[in-house]
C-alpha cells in the first residue's frame, strides 16, 4: 500500500517516534490542554486562596501615639566631675530634633550654643562653650525629642551634670502674670536670675555709661499657666527678672515687656514640701519708652481733616493762618477731627501744639482716593439709625459735619407717636456742645414701640447744608430688661498690712476683658454699675496712686513697679431684673 493513501480514517504523520494518526494527534492535544486547564484552575485558586490571607493580614497594628522612651545616658545623667564634650541619650527608636533653640534650655546659659544631631536610635550633644568650673548644669529638652516615624513629642526630659565633685540642690519657683490683666501672657517668658550683688544692666538712658551687661546667673522659661521654676541652683539669694526676650540676648531692651521684684530671693532645698514660704509673683509689664507723636493726618474728604496721635492729646491747640477751624475729639483722646470753614477747601498749612510733646506744622493736600469728592459730599447731614432705645438713655441725633446753632430751628423739630394708641407729641431738641449731635429731650415709655418724623430744613451745618426728612422706628426697652451691680469697696486691711486710703479707679470689665464702664473711689465707698445687659463681668481696681486717671505701667530702669491692681476673686453672672450686692476687699 502506498505510504499516503486516501479513504483511510485519517491521514498518517510521521515523526521522530514513528506515524501518528491525526485521530492519535488530537487525543494528545486534548490531554494537553485538559492538563493547562487544571494548572489554570490551580493557579487561580491558588491567587484567590493568597488573597484571602492577606487580607487575614495585620496591617501592622495600630498607629504609633507613644513618644520615644529613655534607654540610657553616656555620660550617665547626673554626673559629677564632668569633662566630656558631648553627652548621647540612647531611646527606643529612631528620633529627631524639633526647634531646638526655642524647646531646649541651658542653664546657666552658654556663649556658645550647643549642636544636637540624631546619631542612630539617639540624640548627640557636642558640647561649644567652656564650661565653668565647680557648676551644675541643667538640659531641658521640653517637647524638643520627638520620634521619626510618627513625631510624637517626648513632653519633657532633663539631663544634668556638674563640673565639681557634687549637684547643686537648690531651687526657686514662681510665676509671672501681666501687671494689668493679672493673666499669663500669651507671648514666651523667659525668667532670668542673678546672683546676690548689684544689677548691672546695658542701660539705655544711663548717661554716665557706669552700666554694663551682666549675664545671669541661669535662665528658664515660664510654661502656659505662667509657673516658673528653676532646679539644681546653688544656695543663695538672687534677684529675678522676667520678660519678653524678643532678642533672644539675656538683656533687658529698653523696649521688652519685663517684671522684676524689688529685693532678692533666697533659693530653697529641692523637694523641701515643709517651706510654707510663698512663691514670688512677678508683674510684667510694658515700658512707656515711646514719646508723644502724630501717627498719621490727612483729609478725609475735602474740608475735612483727621489727625491720629499716638497717646491722648492734653489739651490741643490749632493754627491755621486765616481758616476757622472747628473741632473734635474720640473718646480715647487720640483722634482730632477738624473741618475748615471752607467746605471745598484742598489743602492747608496746620500748625498743632499740645502739652503731651506736639509741636508740628503740617501741610496737607486733599487727594480723593477711592471716593471722588461729589461722592464725599453727598454724605447727609443726619441719618438716624436708632432700633432700640434704652429706656435710661435719651434720643441723640448725629450730625456728620459740626451744626450752625443759629440757623438751626429747634422748636417742635420731631414728632413722636407712640404706635400702640397712636397718640402724637411734638418735641423740641437740644443741641451738644460739640456741635455735632442734638438731643431730643421726650419721656419715652418703657416697653413701647414709637416713630419718629423730622421735616427738612430744620439742621443746618457750617457750610449751609440743610438736613432731608428722616423716619424711624423704634423700640424702648425695660428696666427688667437689665441688672444692677452694688459694690462695697474696703481698702482698711483687717490682717495688720498697710491700708490704702488715695484714689481708687474702679472698672467693670466684659467677658473679654474690655472695659465698659469706670467709676472712681478715693478709699472705701460704694460704687453702682447699673442697666446691665445679661453676661458675664469682671470687676478691677487700680490703686491710681499718682491720682492722674489711669492705670501707669512701670519702668525697670528706675525700679518702678506699675501701680498695682486687685480683681474681684469671683466672675459676676448678670442676669435681667437682678441686683447684685458684692464686697471687694483691697
Amino acid at each position: 500500500m502506498p505510504a499516503h493513501q486516501s479513504g483511510t480514517r485519517g491521514c498518517l504523520l510521521s515523526g521522530r517516534r514513528g506515524l501518528l494518526t491525526k485521530d492519535a494527534l488530537n487525543h494528545i492535544i486534548a490531554e494537553k490542554l485538559l492538563n493547562l486547564r487544571n494548572i489554570f484552575i490551580l493557579l487561580l485558586l491558588a491567587t484567590m486562596a493568597a488573597a484571602c490571607a492577606k487580607q487575614g493580614m495585620p496591617s501592622g497594628g495600630p498607629k504609633d501615639s507613644e513618644p520615644p522612651k529613655v534607654l540610657a545616658m553616656k555620660p550617665a545623667n547626673a554626673s559629677t566631675n564632668f569633662v566630656a564634650k558631648e553627652f548621647y541619650i540612647q531611646f527606643d527608636e529612631y528620633v529627631t530634633v524639633k526647634d531646638a533653640e526655642n524647646n531646649i534650655l541651658v542653664s546657666p546659659p552658654m556663649a556658645h550654643k550647643p549642636e544636637y544631631r540624631s546619631k542612630g536610635k539617639g540624640l548627640l550633644v557636642r558640647l561649644n562653650d567652656t564650661l565653668r568650673e565647680n557648676a551644675t548644669y541643667l538640659f531641658q529638652f521640653k517637647g524638643a525629642v520627638v520620634d521619626f516615624n510618627e513625631g510624637n513629642a517626648l513632653p519633657s526630659l532633663e539631663y544634668v551634670f556638674s563640673t565639681g565633685s557634687h549637684l547643686d540642690s537648690m531651687m526657686l519657683e514662681g510665676s509671672v502674670v501681666d501687671a494689668l490683666s493679672l493673666s499669663p501672657k500669651e507671648e514666651v517668658v523667659s525668667v532670668l536670675l542673678f546672683n546676690n550683688v548689684p544689677m548691672a544692666w546695658n542701660v539705655a538712658n544711663d548717661t554716665a555709661g557706669t552700666s554694663t551687661a551682666t549675664q545671669p546667673a541661669y535662665a528658664t522659661r515660664c510654661d502656659k499657666e505662667g509657673n516658673f521654676q528653676f532646679n539644681y541652683i546653688r544656695p543663695g539669694d538672687y534677684h529675678v527678672v522676667a520678660l519678653v526676650d524678643e532678642n533672644k540676648d539675656l538683656q533687658v531692651g529698653e523696649n521688652e515687656p519685663v517684671g522684676f521684684l524689688n529685693g532678692a530671693v533666697n533659693a530653697t532645698p529641692m523637694g523641701d514640701s515643709t517651706d510654707l514660704m510663698p512663691t514670688p509673683r512677678l508683674l510684667l509689664f510694658s515700658p512707656k519708652t515711646e514719646k508723644q507723636r502724630i501717627v498719621s493726618a490727612d483729609f478725609k474728604s475735602s474740608g475735612k481733616v483727621q489727625i491720629v496721635a499716638k497717646m491722648p492729646f492734653v489739651a490741643p491747640s490749632f493754627n491755621a493762618g486765616n481758616e476757622t477751624l472747628v473741632w473734635s475729639r474720640n473718646a480715647k483722646g487720640d483722634t482730632i477731627t477738624i473741618w475748615t470753614s471752607r467746605q471745598k477747601c484742598d489743602s492747608l498749612s496746620l500748625i498743632v501744639r499740645d502739652p503731651s510733646g506736639i509741636d508740628d506744622t503740617l501741610r496737607l493736600r486733599w487727594k480723593a482716593k477711592r471716593r471722588s469728592l461729589a461722592t464725599a459730599l453727598e454724605e447727609p447731614l443726619l441719618k438716624l439709625n436708632v432700633k432700640s432705645l434704652p429706656f435710661f438713655d435719651s434720643l441723640r441725633l448725629p450730625f456728620s459735619t459740626p451744626l450752625d446753632t443759629a440757623h438751626c430751628r429747634l422748636d417742635s423739630v420731631a414728632r413722636i407717636v407712640r404706635l400702640d394708641d397712636s397718640s402724637a407729641a411734638w418735641c423740641d431738641a437740644t443741641i451738644d456742645s460739640s456741635s455735632l449731635s442734638a438731643q431730643l429731650p421726650f419721656a419715652f415709655l418703657q416697653g413701647r414701640k414709637y416713630s419718629i418724623d423730622i421735616e427738612a430744613g430744620r439742621f443746618r451745618d457750617i457750610y449751609g447744608n440743610t438736613n432731608d426728612s428722616v423716619h424711624a422706628v423704634f423700640d424702648v426697652t425695660k428696666a427688667e430688661d437689665y441688672g444692677d451691680l452694688h459694690l462695697e469697696v474696703v481698702a482698711d486691711s483687717a490682717q495688720g498690712e498697710a491700708s490704702y486710703h488715695g484714689p481708687l479707679i474702679i472698672e467693670l470689665l466684659n467677658d473679654k476683658g474690655a472695659v465698659l464702664m469706670q467709676r472712681t473711689l478715693h478709699g472705701d465707698g460704694k460704687v453702682h454699675f447699673l442697666h446691665l445687659t445679661a453676661g458675664k463681668y469682671r470687676v478691677r481696681a487700680i490703686l491710681d496712686a499718682n491720682g492722674n486717671g489711669s492705670w501707669d505701667t512701670g519702668d525697670f530702669f528706675q525700679k518702678r513697679q506699675p501701680e498695682k491692681v486687685v480683681f474681684l476673686e469671683k466672675t459676676i453672672e448678670v442676669r435681667a431684673n437682678w441686683e447684685y450686692e458684692e464686697q471687694m476687699n483691697l
